[in-house]
């Protein structure tokens, strides 16, 4: 896709829920890299090979899922800024992925609480940020008609909307004109985007 528009790409395999992997993806970056125009943070666990983490009481999570839930969902996202700062330029973008939860956090509450802290990180970080101009963003979309999405849920799919969309929200919050910052945009089927703080 990215050589199809003429662009070029490394790929750098990660497990984001290995703090020394983490490190060692921010050096790389680094040393690869004169300037870092955009972040964007869109890894999350909600699931494995074969269980959906959802519909399940907290006491019941396994220590490790909850451990690797909050480290891949909030802490990889908050150490990869915090190292490549320095890196970004005036006016550069970051965008972190959220989600709704019509339903509240009830049944996948690591899940949840990750990304609930990763609207308040990019609350606080646009804030921290606004005289570098860098502007700071969440993507919050519902129901996302993803593979894995259709394995676990596939009558909701009707209501899922495509991934393409939310991509393209994406790109438009990294583009030079952006003026926005300190916003968790809500992204729902049929429903033009919305600012949802925690909504």
């Amino acid at each position: 896709m990215i050589h199809a528009q003429g662009g070029t790409c490394t790929i750098l395999p990660t497990d984001l829920s290995r703090i020394d992997d983490v490190t060692t993806l921010i050096q790389s970056i680094i040393k690869k890299s004169e300037t870092v125009d955009a972040i964007v943070n869109i890894a999350g666990i909600w699931h494995s090979e074969n269980e959906v983490f959802a519909g399940k009481d907290f006491q019941n999570f396994d220590q490790q899922v909850i451990v690797d839930t909050y480290t891949v969902g909030f802490t990889a996202p908050s150490l990869l800024i915090h190292g490549l700062l320095p890196k970004m330029p005036d006016g550069a973008s970051i965008v972190n992925l959220s989600g709704t939860f019509e339903n509240g956090g009830a049944g996948w509450l690591p899940y949840y609480a990750s990304k609930r802290a990763l609207e308040d990180f990019t609350i606080g970080l646009a804030q921290e940020l606004v005289s570098r101009e860098i502007q700071v963003n969440a993507v919050s979309p519902s129901d996302t008609a993803t593979e894995q999405y259709a394995r676990f849920f596939p009558e909701y799919m009707p209501d899922a909307i495509e991934p393409a969309e939310i991509a393209q929200k994406i790109v438009e919050l990294c583009a030079p004109e952006n003026i926005l910052t300190g916003q968790v945009v809500v992204m729902k089927k049929g429903i033009e985007p919305f600012n949802g703080f925690h909504s």
